[in-house]
């Protein structure tokens, strides 16, 4: 009677094993990339969206922030880590153009006219063309480079009549304050400094186009856990809809999270819009601009196309609409 109770015993522990290890082989941890400026990814998870969503389901959604913004996103997504991201189109499109294989699902964050060309204090210039000669900070690879470039090539410059500095969003802002360069494009939560530098508005975004962030996904990811795609497509919008309703309540949770000032923070909010949309104007417009405009600047060859890099279907397999 012993010897079968020590073989039922025994034989209970490796069951109880044996399923514990069916569980935690069932749980899935998916890493979202975010950004520091972002307010969508940050308002979802401190609601408890992402935990509704996919309570019983075995997923739990990470939301890594990203200092260095969309090309850490980028990196971390190549090397696996990350499997889906809110990043801009100049860092999407050349990230295919190299083959990542990634895939645009909707827009996130929308900007009309919130990135702006600023010339420092007492530099004397006030239009484009007044950058001839002169040193502008942006960060290369990313849509405020896009933005530069194109500022530059409608007032009849090139790249080499001007200088472009590789600098990271808060050095350009420290670098125009100083003086050490003549013009930068800041966005966001470096606004309120830069007017309170009194840098010059030289021109904005909306004289080069929409400025827009996509959720994308890795392909091998967003193929093989479908409903995890249309789930946080349910969870972005559920969030948008309530940012939109508590726009000053939004505000005080991001200085709470991210312990930054609150004047700064509701001019970042404000330079965007949240919209969760596959419309054209907003999805694969901004997206084609620049795939066009890297294949002109000879950045990337034709063999990139536009619908290498969308995927609409998982915004339309989620159900939800535009609100």
């Amino acid at each position: 009677m012993k010897n079968r109770l020590i073989s039922l015993l025994i034989a209970a522990i490796v069951a109880v094993t044996f399923l514990g290890s069916i569980a935690a082989a069932e749980e899935l941890e998916v890493h979202l990339g975010d950004q520091p400026s972002f307010f969508i990814l940050k308002i979802a998870d401190y609601n408890g969206y992402f935990t509704e969503e996919f309570e019983g389901t075995g997923v739990k959604i990470v939301v890594d922030n990203f200092v260095n913004q969309g090309s850490a996103i980028v990196e971390a997504m190549n090397a696996g880590n990350v499997q889906l991201g809110v990043i801009g189109t100049m860092p999407l499109v050349t990230a295919d153009a190299n083959g990542s294989g990634f895939k645009a699902l909707a827009s996130v964050n929308l900007s009309v006219d919130g990135f702006k060309l600023y010339a420092g204090a007492d530099k004397g210039i006030t239009t484009v063309e007044g950058f001839k000669g002169k040193k502008i900070a942006v960060k290369f690879s990313s849509n405020e480079h896009e933005m530069l470039l194109t500022l530059l090539a409608k007032a009849g410059l090139g790249d080499t009549d001007v200088e472009i500095v590789n600098m990271s969003a808060d050095d350009s802002l420290n670098s125009l304050i100083t003086g050490d360069v003549d013009g930068a494009i800041l966005k966001g939560d470096q606004l309120n400094a830069a007017n309170a530098s009194g840098a010059v508005i030289v021109a904005d975004n909306s004289q080069s186009g929409l400025i827009g962030n996509y959720l994308i996904g890795r392909e091998d990811f967003i193929t093989a856990h479908p409903e995890v795609v249309t789930g946080v497509l349910k969870v972005l919008e559920k969030a948008k809809v309530w940012i939109d309703e508590n726009p000053e309540k939004t505000v005080d949770i991001f200085v709470e999270l991210t312990n930054t000032d609150r004047e700064v923070t509701k001019t970042s909010f404000e330079s965007r819009t949240r919209s969760i949309s596959i419309d054209d104007d907003k999805f694969s417009a901004p997206i084609n601009r620049t795939l066009e405009f890297l294949k002109g600047q000879g950045t990337i060859d034709d063999s990139l196309k536009l619908e290498d890099i969308l995927d609409p279907s998982y915004y339309t397999n989620a159900g939800i609409s535009e609100k």
